[in-house]
C-alpha cells in the first residue's frame, strides 16, 4: 500500500516512514526536502498520486501565532485538495 507522510522527513516523520517500510508499505516522505510543498502545492499532485493513505505530520517553520495559523489553514486546505484530486481514499491530519 502507497502510503504518503506529509512531514516525512522530520521527527515524527521520518521514524513513521521507517517503521512503515519495515511492514512492508510503499512509505513515501514528502517534505520540502523532497520536492514536496504544502504551502504552494508544489509537488504535492505527484507525490500523491496512486496513494491510499495520506498521513499529515507536518509542523510551522515558524512559531508566530499568525504564521502558524497561517501554515495549517493552507498547507491543510491544499492537501484536502489534492487528496481529492487523487482520490486517496483514506487521510489522518495529526498536529504535536
Amino acid at each position: 500500500m502507497k502510503i504518503v507522510v506529509i512531514g516525512g522527513s522530520g521527527l515524527i516523520g521520518s521514524k513513521l516512514v521507517t517503521k512503515l517500510r519495515e511492514q512492508g508499505h510503499e512509505a513515501v516522505a514528502a517534505s520540502p526536502k523532497s520536492g514536496v510543498n504544502t504551502l504552494t502545492g508544489e509537488g504535492l499532485a505527484e507525490a500523491l498520486k496512486g496513494a491510499s493513505v495520506v498521513v499529515d505530520v507536518s509542523n510551522s517553520p515558524s512559531w508566530a501565532d499568525s504564521a502558524v495559523m497561517k501554515f495549517f489553514e493552507t498547507s491543510t486546505r491544499n492537501l484536502l485538495v489534492s487528496e481529492t484530486a487523487a482520490a486517496c481514499s483514506i487521510t489522518s491530519h495529526c498536529r504535536s
